[in-house]
């Protein structure tokens, strides 16, 4: 690893009767000295169903060059325990912007991943004003095909483009999170209309898909940038549904762009 290390904060906040468990990555150098070679911006991470912060490390790592970079675990997912009943989909956003608001990270980059987007376009229904843009990255669910068999396959289908390391840490990540909450989940993320409440974010908005992803097709994201007046698409080569991962230079770089334009 370079000499400069990302640093980690950690924070577990109630909500109600729900936790979130956010962790906060800065960048240094040998002598203690902040590595931001720009203008420092704050950017919020948010995984999708089943997931945890762990794929996003090698985002992470990109993002600290110049930001500090803040990951949300959601109720019931990675780390953070289990609700007692099932949450819906606005839930989901009121409490992790809630969460966020209680730890004081405001003015930030809301970043989504998948289910994650849904639920940052719900943060940002919920607190219109306390983020500065929002990047949506492989949104979900695609409205041609919202089923559970249809989901399953397109799962499936992105697997065996996914580098294994990715596999691996979102088999594992899957059975941390355990089948039942995940299944209680998964109708919750399919009757959820993205391409309904998209039209109402007031921050700025970038749609990201990668250009192999069977889950979000090139048509569904054209069809969500109609939906919200003024956002911006784009798509990354050659690449599958996990697009921070496999590509995460070109996915900072295309936030950075969408955070400069405010």
């Amino acid at each position: 690893m370079p000499a400069a290390e990302a640093r980690t904060g950690f924070q577990r906040v109630t909500v109600g009767d729900t936790h979130v468990d956010i962790r906060t990555y800065r960048r240094f150098d040998d002598a203690g000295t902040p590595d931001w070679t720009e203008t420092r911006t704050e950017v919020v991470l948010v995984h999708g169903i089943g997931a945890s912060e762990r794929y996003y490390r090698p985002l992470i790592w990109e993002l600290a060059r110049n930001s500090i970079v803040h990951t949300l675990e959601l109720p019931g997912f990675g780390s953070t325990p289990k609700p007692r009943r099932q949450l819906q989909m606005e839930e989901f956003g009121r409490i992790a912007a809630e969460a966020l608001d209680t730890a004081g990270i405001r003015g930030a980059q809301w970043v989504g991943h998948s289910m994650g987007c849904q639920v940052v376009v719900e943060m940002a229904l919920a607190a219109p004003d306390a983020a500065s843009s929002v990047v949506l990255l492989g949104p979900t669910i695609n409205d041609a095909e919202r089923s559970a068999p249809l989901q399953a396959l397109r799962l499936m289908q992105d697997c065996m483009g996914e580098p294994p390391a990715v596999n691996y840490i979102l088999v594992t990540d899957y059975l941390r999170a355990g089948p039942r909450w995940y299944l209680s989940t998964l109708p919750v993320m399919i009757r959820h209309r993205l391409e309904e409440r998209i039209g109402e974010v007031k921050p700025p908005v970038l749609l990201v898909r990668g250009g192999k992803d069977p889950v979000v097709r090139a048509d569904w994201l054209a069809r969500l940038a109609l939906a919200r007046p003024g956002a911006v698409t784009a798509e990354i080569p050659g690449q599958p549904h996990v697009v921070m991962y496999t590509r995460p230079k070109e996915t900072a770089e295309l936030m950075r762009t969408a955070a400069a334009v405010q």
